[in-house]
C-alpha cells in the first residue's frame, strides 16, 4: 500500500519525569523473551509464540491494563497520541482498544551479535477471539541517544520500486526504501506511531541498552 504518510513522529511527546515513572512502574514486572509469531491473545501476556534468534533477540516486559500497571495519566496521553497521529497522517483508522503494552529492552552483547529485530509486520491474517486484529504501532523512546548505539529503528517506503518492477529492470534496488529515523526522534519520551502493517526493524545494538514502550491499537477488521 502506498501511503501519504508512513510514520508519525513527535519528538519529546513525553516528559523525562514521565518516562521515568513508566520504568519505575515496570521494575516490578517480570521478565519473558522476546518471541515472534501470533500472540495468545491480545488481553493476556500475549505468550504463545516462539523464540527465534536468527528474527528477533531482545528481553520484554508486559505492562497488563487489567491490573492497572500502567499510571493512568501515562495511559490517557498514549491515547492522546495515536489520535493526534491517526488525524494528521490521515490515516483514519478506526479502532476500539490499546492492547497491553510491551515494555522492550535490546542490549549489546559480548559474545554474538546485539540485539535486534529482522524485518517484520506487527499485524497479519490472524484475528482474536473478539474479532478484532492490529491497526496502528507505537513506539516510545524510554533511552538517551547517547546509551547506545546501533539498535536503529528502519522501515520500508517502496513505491519507486513498485514502479520499477512495470519496466525492464531485472533488479530492483532496496536501499532507497530503507527509511531510519532522524536522530532528533530518538530523544528520550519521543513516540513514533506507523501502521501495523508497515514493515519495519530494529537493528542490532552495538553499544549499551536501547529501552522502548510498544503499544498497539486494535479494531474490527477493514472493510
Amino acid at each position: 500500500m502506498i501511503l501519504k504518510n508512513y510514520v508519525w513522529r513527535a519528538p519529546e511527546f513525553f516528559t523525562r519525569q514521565e518516562i521515568q515513572e513508566l520504568i519505575t512502574a515496570s521494575d516490578v514486572l517480570p521478565w519473558h523473551a522476546g518471541q515472534v509469531g501470533t500472540p495468545a491473545d491480545e488481553d493476556s501476556e500475549q505468550e504463545g509464540g516462539t523464540e527465534d534468534h536468527n528474527i528477533r533477540s531482545s528481553q520484554i516486559k508486559w505492562f497488563l491494563m487489567e491490573q492497572n500497571h500502567m499510571p493512568k495519566h501515562i495511559e490517557n496521553k498514549l491515547y492522546q497520541a495515536i489520535d493526534i497521529a491517526n488525524e494528521q497522517c490521515e490515516w483514519n483508522h478506526a479502532w476500539d482498544y490499546m492492547e497491553n503494552p510491551q515494555y522492550t529492552v535490546y542490549n549489546e552483547q559480548k559474545q554474538r551479535q546485539g540485539d535486534f529485530y529482522t524485518w517484520h509486520t506487527d499485524s497479519g491474517p490472524f484475528l482474536y477471539s473478539n474479532g478484532c486484529h492490529r491497526k496502528l504501532s507505537m513506539t516510545v523512546q524510554l533511552s538517551d541517544q547517547d546509551d547506545y548505539e546501533g539498535g536503529h529503528f528502519q522501515w520500508l517506503e517502496p513505491h519507486q520500486q513498485f514502479d520499477k518492477m512495470f519496466t525492464n529492470v531485472s533488479n530492483i534496488d532496496m536501499t532507497d526504501a530503507v527509511k531510519t529515523l532522524s536522530f532528533s526522534a530518538k530523544s528520550i519520551g519521543s513516540v513514533v506511531v506507523f501502521p501495523s502493517f508497515l514493515y519495519h526493524q530494529v537493528t542490532p545494538v552495538l553499544r549499551g541498552t536501547r529501552k522502548s514502550l510498544v503499544c498497539w491499537f486494535s479494531g474490527k477488521p477493514y472493510v
